[in-house]
């Protein structure tokens, strides 16, 4: 080893030895995933496994440093402020005052509450989108700021930004923009404003942020997750529910409480029964499904689980939805909707038709994580959207008008023409990440999650028609196409007489024609079209 690589060690070992010094070497972390709870001590690489499932319906162990991540464990009396849902908080070191993060019912809105004397106070409110995500609150610096952590995804971190908000002032201003990999799993509050920011899933470790010095400290983990993971939609959202003491946590672990359920952690009975919320996400027209989830459901209600093919086959393993595949077929470009608002978690983009294996055979995704308020708490829910031709969504962006399309479909990876709709649910018992949304046993009302039920479900483009940003007019004959873009086929031609009512604005950079693309409707036509700006004549914007 060079002199430069061991003192690298040594400083790494420094700044660990330092960190959990400060803090306190019997901590761990307490963290839910696939069902199983562990610690994982922050002083060394030991893990600590409870030696059941874990299905989120039985009590935890003493928890340390004020951290709080359900409503029924908060100070609170009465439900959040507006019918928000309670995220995250955490308490003063003091025990004076309590901070915590609200997020909107299916929304982008959040606000920042304070508790003191059991009363609640709005400290300040935000909209996530894609310049600015929630703001977490993880404690008080020295200087009495109260400290915040920016993430747009509730248990995955790309970066670290820490706001600092003057309760005295009532101002909010960026305190320190920090280098981390991505990070899986939500923050926990410790001791000496020492904060956990993430797991590092790739490189396993975990990592500390110091809310007065800025210092970032990495420490050894023996909690490590599959690289890459197993399938294209798991991102590995784990979900943090406190510190422990590791000698409490082992005396919890011996002693399983009285009367705990002991039926399979796979039992729909045992999962925490939800309302529908879910969308079509294609055309009202295009319902032609071939293929449905390998599940239990699937399994009681068809022989096979590809029942729409002109040849029924099995499909093991299939965690989605398949729509529009043989014998009907999906035609290339057919618009996308998010099935619910949400955050853009995920996507990819670099996949061509002729490569087949391209991102692991699902071609170009698209992976949305939904913030779903359940009683007073917040779920986080996700869907997915592969084989696309075009993505139309950036990182990060909250999706709110579900009716103007996230994407268009295609035939990138493997299957043809055909949109794989799946939907995801980690904090869910159960033997995968992955659920069927066509299973009636998992809403409260045994209509599935489906908007309108399973039979039907309501098509999120016509329930949430895209408002009219811009009316423009343009010449005549000009084309109007199936996408963004010069590389998509004319659909039709412009007239002169029309006006054509823009209801979304892609940008496309290179091509022939960079710039912005207008998605237009018009009078006395149910079709849509995508018509290069420059194009344009005269446009007003709509009040």
């Amino acid at each position: 080893m060079t002199k430069i690589a061991v003192w690298l060690s040594l400083a790494l070992l420094m700044l660990v030895s330092g960190a959990t010094a400060q803090t306190n070497s019997t901590d761990a972390i307490l963290l839910v995933w696939n069902d199983e709870l562990f610690a994982q001590q922050i002083a060394d690489s030991r893990l600590v496994a409870a030696s059941r499932p874990y299905r989120g319906v039985q009590g935890l162990p003493p928890t340390r440093h004020g951290n709080v991540y359900d409503y029924a464990a908060s100070p609170l009396t009465e439900p959040p402020l507006d019918g928000y849902g309670f995220y995250q908080g955490v308490w003063s070191a003091d025990g004076r005052v309590f901070a915590f993060l609200a997020v909107q019912p299916d929304d982008a809105g959040y606000h920042v509450i304070l508790v003191e004397d059991g009363r609640q106070r709005l400290l300040f409110s935000g909209t996530v989108s894609g310049e600015r995500g929630y703001l977490v609150p993880v404690g008080w610096a020295d200087d009495s700021a109260l400290i915040l952590l920016e993430r747009h995804l509730l248990h995955n971190l790309a970066d670290v930004k820490l706001w600092a908000f003057s309760v005295a002032e009532g101002s909010l201003s960026l305190r320190a923009t920090l280098d981390v990999p991505e990070l899986s799993g939500n923050s926990a509050s410790l001791a000496a404003g020492w904060v956990f920011v993430g797991f590092d899933t790739t490189v396993p470790g975990g990592y500390l942020v110091n809310i007065n010095s800025g210092q970032v400290v990495r420490f050894p983990t023996a909690f490590t997750l599959p690289n890459p993971p197993p399938a294209v939609f798991e991102i590995y959202p784990v979900q943090v529910v406190g510190v422990v003491e590791v000698a409490e946590f082992e005396a919890w672990v011996g002693q399983p409480p009285a009367g705990e359920a002991t039926a399979a952690p796979d039992d729909p009975a045992l999962a925490s029964l939800t309302t529908p919320f879910l969308y079509w996400p294609l055309p009202d027209d295009a319902r032609s499904i071939t293929c449905y989830p390998d599940s239990e459901w699937t399994a009681m209600q068809y022989a096979l689980e590809c029942p729409g093919l002109t040849t029924p086959r099995a499909y093991d393993g299939h965690e989605g939805t398949d729509i529009g595949g043989k014998p009907d077929g999906l035609p290339v470009s057919t618009p996308v909707y998010a099935a619910a608002r949400g955050v853009v978690a995920a996507r990819y983009t670099g996949c061509e038709t002729d490569d087949l294996s391209c991102n692991d055979s699902y071609g170009n995704t698209v992976l949305l994580e939904h913030s779903r308020v359940i009683g007073y708490d917040v779920e986080t829910w996700f869907t997915g959207y592969a084989h696309l031709q075009t993505v139309l969504v950036e990182p990060n962006a909250y999706v709110r008008a579900i009716g103007a399309p996230i994407a268009l479909s295609g035939d990138t990876g493997v299957g043809g023409a055909h949109l794989h709709f799946e939907v995801r649910a980690p904090h869910l018992p159960g033997g995968t990440n992955w659920l069927d949304p066509w299973d009636l046993r998992l809403s409260v009302d045994g209509m599935g999650l489906w908007i309108g039920g399973t039979a039907h479900p309501q098509a999120a483009a016509l329930a949430f028609p895209p408002p009219t940003l811009l009316v423009c007019q343009t010449l005549e004959g000009n084309n109007l196409r199936g996408g963004p873009g010069t590389d998509f086929a004319a659909v039709g031609k412009s007239t002169a007489q029309a006006a054509y009512e823009v209801f979304q604005v892609q940008r496309v950079e290179g091509g022939n024609a960079p710039g912005d693309w207008y998605h237009v409707r018009w009078a006395g036509s149910d079709a849509t079209g995508w018509i290069w700006s420059d194009l344009m004549t005269e446009c007003a914007q709509v009040e």
